[in-house]
């Protein structure tokens, strides 16, 4: 059994996609997850499960369609994974809630930078790293045209964290 957190895309923003944090933990129990959690409001899934990232993914995404009505992408990562982008995290000295890790769900096609270059500001550094993308959303993130379309700019669904979320999802992963 490895642990995961599964991140899901743009659930309890607003009016759109409600989902209690509870009824979410039971459906992850119902698939049979173990040691289910959740942290916020935000669709933050911590899971252990002996199967692949790709197929919790689909699962998950499935079952909450099932269950909720909604249809969400999910991103799923490994506590060794948020681990290495946590300490990959090319903005140290930056704020942790301004700099927002983008969980791909797909490898990003070869013009995603130029694609981000387009829309970012020069005060909006961004960094590539596999599956994620970073951004140091140094003047916030409420006003960024960046920020406000990353996904449809990509070209790639995605959903956003900012690292201090991500290392207290690590940190209640037991790690």
């Amino acid at each position: 059994m490895a642990t995961y957190v599964a991140f899901l895309r743009g659930v309890n923003l607003g009016p759109n996609n409600k989902i209690s944090m509870p009824a979410l933990r039971a459906m992850a129990e119902d698939l049979g997850y173990t040691d289910v959690t959740t942290y916020i409001n935000s669709g933050n899934l911590i899971i252990a499960s002996a199967k692949k990232a790709g197929t919790l993914e689909t699962e998950i995404s499935k079952a909450i369609k099932d269950t909720f009505g909604h249809s969400v992408d999910v991103a799923v990562r490994t506590v060794a994974q948020l681990k290495e982008i946590v300490a990959q995290n090319p903005y140290p000295d930056g704020n942790p809630s301004q700099i927002a890790v983008a969980f791909l769900t797909k490898a990003p096609d070869a013009n995603a930078k130029d694609k981000v270059a387009a829309v970012a500001k020069d005060y909006e550094p961004f960094t590539f790293s596999g599956q994620q993308v970073y951004v140091n959303y140094s003047q916030g993130m409420g006003n960024s045209k960046l920020a406000e379309r990353f996904s449809a700019i990509i070209g790639v669904s995605s959903t956003v964290r900012n690292i201090r979320t991500v290392e207290k999802v690590l940190a209640l992963c037991g790690n």
